[in-house]
């Protein structure tokens, strides 16, 4: 079974040592973008539609 794991394994390996130099911090920041963007579409796409 390792043997047909590693070589699916190498890939992401590589990518990952591709992309260390980019800031932990980037990655925290998209994300907060991410989800004040979907907060921003609920909030202006919900006016108007009560659920009652």
């Amino acid at each position: 079974m390792a043997s047909e794991l590693l070589p699916r394994l190498a890939p992401l390996t590589e990518a990952a040592g591709e992309a260390s130099h980019i800031s932990p911090w980037w990655y925290g920041g998209f994300s907060l973008f991410v989800l004040v963007a979907l907060l921003a579409v609920t909030v202006i796409l919900g006016n108007g539609r009560p659920h009652s």
